[in-house]
């Protein structure tokens, strides 16, 4: 799900396939809205893209990616960016964190893991010390539910966030439903929460499901 407040957004998902089993997915968020925010994101989408298929570990790959965003950005913009490598063969879905959201990976067996490792926020200075990435593997039933802050600081008519915690709680009431069920679920949410309040900021969302 992808829901601008402008007609040009500043956030950004994808599903890249690499090779047999192997696939790339990412969700990121540039400071500000609109054209400029948009090709920015544009410059990292191309580089992802880039990097992707050349074999090159996730850390390094998103150590290249910062520092190429680093020359192609102000001091007043930087983006939040999330991706993952998933084997469906292995089921071993291997990501780095840089500054986002934490994807809520909801377990099977009714736990909660937030997907937290990684580094610094992209664009705000050069990578001075090394990405990190971690390894976790699905089984089945596991959910990961990727999203942009536009849906956690969606405000209501009193200018109160809904919450990562009111989310969580919301996800836990879906979570053994299909992908397009538990984004359908969170947009009606988001709508009745905001009961008419103009959308303030992009609204984006990424769910997978482990079969």
């Amino acid at each position: 799900m992808n829901i601008s407040s402008k007609q040009v957004g500043g956030d950004y998902y994808d599903l890249v396939p690499i090779q047999q089993d192997r696939y790339i997915l990412a969700i990121g968020d540039v400071s500000g809205k609109g054209t400029p925010a948009a090709l920015l994101m544009a410059n990292v989408q191309a580089s992802l893209r880039a990097f992707a298929p050349m074999g090159m570990s996730l850390p390094d790959a998103t150590c290249r990616i910062n520092d190429l965003t680093c020359q192609n950005t102000g001091q007043d913009k930087f983006i939040t960016f999330f991706w993952a490598s998933l084997d469906s063969s292995t089921r071993e879905f291997r990501y780095v964190n840089a500054g986002h959201n934490p994807p809520f990976l909801l377990r099977a067996d009714g736990s909660t893991k937030r997907l937290d490792v990684g580094g610094i926020i992209l664009g705000l200075m050069k990578t001075s010390s090394p990405y990190l990435e971690e390894v976790v593997t699905l089984n089945s039933g596991d959910v990961i539910v990727m999203f942009t802050d536009g849906v956690s600081e969606a405000m209501n008519s009193q200018e109160e966030d809904f919450t990562e915690e009111r989310l969580e709680i919301l996800l836990n009431t879906v979570r053994t439903e299909s992908p397009a069920k538990i984004i359908e679920t969170v947009r009606k949410a988001l709508d009745e929460y905001a009961h008419g309040t103009p959308q303030s900021d992009d609204i984006t969302m990424l769910v997978l499901r482990a079969l």
